[in-house]
């Protein structure tokens, strides 16, 4: 007794051409998901690994588009004069420009008059955007993982102490590691900025190196925070402490007007801010008591 249906296992053309169709829609669907997430963190990191001091601005524009961010900044520069052979230092004029890597990091650049790169940095703001970089030849850190004290601690006499910057709004803290010529003469200087994450503030260092009571709070400040920043600077006579802390990423004042105001990404943000603080006093006894 037959009581199966029969099933027609031919594909005719048209039950073929919907399935092409539905093919290429899925695949296009992943695609676009893929480049505007996962896909894109590693367009930013291989881009990112192609820059180097003496670039010109123009390169960097045709890796990552038309910065969002420009302005001029003062930096000096070391100098010696030509009667009296004197040491001193000399202002001169930088453009700055900051690129918002869609929402995983920030760019930035510091041009010289005839827009030649000759500082670069960047400042992850992501969980998912966690590039490695690697420091001088022996030494390597991922933004956003890596804590400072996987570095080296810098040399006082050599690369100068570490700097920060704790104020009412806004804090930083950067320190620098020259390795000579193994390192092609650059200067890497790695640290925590305030419009990057993870950010921890280093407010048990006082609000500045000046008021620092107890050094040994530098050491284990660098045994917890993470580095959510690096800068490269080429060979040149720069004196970076002249724009450091707070150069070692982007002007958190200008960036953080581009933040979303409305919709459910801004109300995310707000909540998660709001727990952030409940949190945080809820830990201000206990931290009193200990």
């Amino acid at each position: 007794m037959q009581w199966l249906p029969t099933v027609d296992t031919k594909l005719n053309i048209w039950t073929t051409a919907a399935i092409i169709v539905a093919s290429i829609g899925l695949y296009n669907i992943a695609r676009g998901w893929w480049r505007n997430t996962l896909g894109k963190r590693g367009f930013f990191v291989r881009n990112f690994r192609k820059l180097a001091p003496h670039v010109r601005h123009e390169y960097v524009k045709g890796l990552f588009g038309e910065p969002a961010w420009q302005y001029k900044r003062s930096l000096q520069e070391h100098t010696i004069a030509v009667e009296t052979g004197d040491p001193g230092f000399v202002e001169k004029e930088f453009t700055v420009r900051t690129w918002p890597l869609g929402r995983m990091a920030y760019l930035t650049t510091w041009c010289t008059e005839d827009d030649e790169v000759e500082i670069y940095g960047i400042t992850t703001r992501s969980r998912i955007f966690r590039p490695v970089v690697r420091i001088g030849t022996d030494h390597v850190v991922r933004l956003g993982k890596s804590r400072l004290s996987s570095l080296p601690a810098p040399d006082p006499d050599v690369e100068g102490l570490a700097l920060w910057a704790v104020g009412a709004q806004r804090y930083s803290y950067s320190e620098s590691h020259y390795f000579g010529s193994p390192g092609g003469y650059r200067t890497w200087v790695v640290g925590v900025s305030d419009a990057g994450l993870p950010a921890m503030a280093p407010v048990h260092l006082g609000a500045n190196p000046q008021e620092c009571d107890d050094p040994a709070e530098i050491e284990r400040y660098r045994a917890q925070a993470r580095i959510n920043s690096v800068l490269i600077a080429g060979s040149g006579a720069l004196r970076l402490d002249s724009i450091l802390p707070s150069g070692v990423g982007p002007e958190f004042g200008r960036v953080m007007l581009i933040e979303p105001e409305y919709g459910l990404r801004a109300r995310l943000i707000r909540f998660r801010w709001l727990i952030h603080v409940a949190t945080s006093r809820l830990r201000e006894p206990r931290a009193f008591r200990e």
